[in-house]
């Protein structure tokens, strides 16, 4: 809690208290990244939300095919809002890097991020699908989890309702950001996206809270 103090017009010390408060803390750094993709094992965490499943096929056949990796393993979480807690432990146990997708509403978006974090902790370097809605509340819930160089990387909203040859066309429009999370270093990678999307010290409007419906 912060305390601000003033005096009103006769004199009168009165002291202010802001219960907000200030967050203080000690950033994590984000996992190493690769050297390559070359003969690697990329593992594709679904969190189920509609299309998901799409996105992250069509981005593991293209990393086989233009990148060198030698295998993808597929991972479906049960619904979106829970820990991926078991399915991340065999990941990373099998895993070299990881793409999850994806976060486009305010739980899902907020669970996205705290698995990825989790992974990142773990040593496994993460590319984590945000949509642009809700770009905003995965920084600062990276933030908040002390990781604010989280790399996430940003497509177009809506997923869920696309048709799928829209659907392929984000992987395809995704796929060299998600390359360039795995393999840049990771200094640069948390300097470029540590406030990529959110200052630290600028507050998420509601607006970045829920996703807008044009009536």
């Amino acid at each position: 809690m912060c305390a601000n103090s003033t005096r009103t017009d006769d004199g009168v010390s009165i002291e202010i208290l802001d219960p907000r408060g200030e967050v203080n803390y000690d950033a994590t750094p984000i996992a190493e990244r690769l050297n390559s993709l070359e003969g690697a094992t990329i593992g594709l965490l679904d969190n189920s939300k509609s299309n998901a499943d799409v996105f992250l096929e069509a981005v593991g056949e293209r990393l086989k095919s233009e990148y060198g990796v030698d295998e993808v393993v597929y991972r479906r979480k049960d619904k979106s809002p829970i820990p991926a807690d078991a399915i991340a432990d065999q990941l990373v146990s099998q895993c070299d890097a990881v793409v999850n997708a994806y976060g486009d509403c305010g739980s899902c978006t907020s669970w996205c991020v705290y698995d990825s974090i989790d992974l990142e902790k773990k040593g496994t370097p993460v590319a984590t699908i945000n949509s642009d809605e809700f770009i905003k509340l995965g920084q600062s819930e990276a933030q908040s989890l002390s990781m604010p160089g989280l790399p996430l990387v940003m497509v177009s909203h809506p997923m869920g309702d696309l048709e799928e040859p829209k659907v392929l066309d984000r992987a395809e429009n995704a796929l060299e950001e998600i390359v360039a999370v795995l393999t840049t270093d990771r200094d640069e990678l948390e300097d470029e996206y540590a406030e990529r999307y959110l200052a630290a010290d600028e507050e998420l409007s509601d607006e970045s809270l829920y996703c807008p419906i044009d009536l």
